[in-house]
């Protein structure tokens, strides 16, 4: 009998999280030893939970994917990172692949090819989605910032809609400190106010805005 590649999941959806457990647990390659609802929870895992891959959602509160594949540079070498996402944003792809993940797959192609981006990454492949254009993936260019970790997680925490107050509550800071970072990452990012903050955030792959709904 094959040893079967142990596997973690992380995503703050429950739905989905059962349903990719119950996909990999059926399999005869693959078995489900962790799982996560975010990035916080990720990367306790990625130090604590002996496993092969991690799958990882890029969308979740607290800090997104893009963040911990930032932060999970020095991670177990054995570990894989698949990002599973449903924004197929080029700067999202370049910026995860760029910063440490092994593979790139959109969430509606999951069906088709979860198994197939596995098999590649611990293979030591790159997979990226083929729904991607890797060309244009290619041709996006790497952003320098100066923008630390903790204004990353400010950013992300703008985002997801925190007034000040919330922010500083949440970070564990005075309201004044979440301002004064504010007022940073806007000089950084050459800004004016709050929504040009945001974009130009986004464009550079810095946090991940929520869709709109239809």
């Amino acid at each position: 009998m094959l040893n079967r590649r142990s596997v973690i999941l992380i995503d703050d959806h429950a739905l989905v999280r059962r349903g990719l457990a119950a996909l990999l647990n059926q399999s005869k390659r693959f078995k489900v030893v962790a799982e996560g609802t975010n990035g916080e929870e990720a990367l306790e895992l990625a130090r604590k939970v002996p496993a092969d891959v991690m799958i990882l959602d890029l969308a979740m509160p607290r800090l997104n994917g893009l963040e911990v594949v930032t932060r999970l540079a020095d991670r177990p070498d054995r570990l894989r990172l698949l990002v599973v996402s449903m924004y197929d944003d080029e700067a999202f792809v370049a910026r995860a692949l760029r910063d440490g993940a092994d593979g790139y797959l959109l969430k509606h192609a999951l069906d088709d090819d979860l198994f197939r981006a596995l098999e590649a990454v611990l293979a030591g492949e790159v997979y990226v989605c083929p729904k991607i254009d890797r060309e244009r993936v290619k041709a996006v260019a790497p952003t320098e910032t100066d923008v630390t970790d903790r204004e990353r997680e400010v950013l992300q925490l703008i985002a997801d809609g925190l007034t000040t107050s919330e922010l500083a509550e949440r970070l564990f800071i005075s309201p004044h400190t979440a301002t004064r970072h504010r007022a940073n990452l806007m000089r950084k990012l050459n800004v004016h106010n709050p929504a040009e903050l945001l974009r130009a955030a986004a464009a550079r792959g810095l946090i991940i805005l929520p869709r709109q709904t239809e």
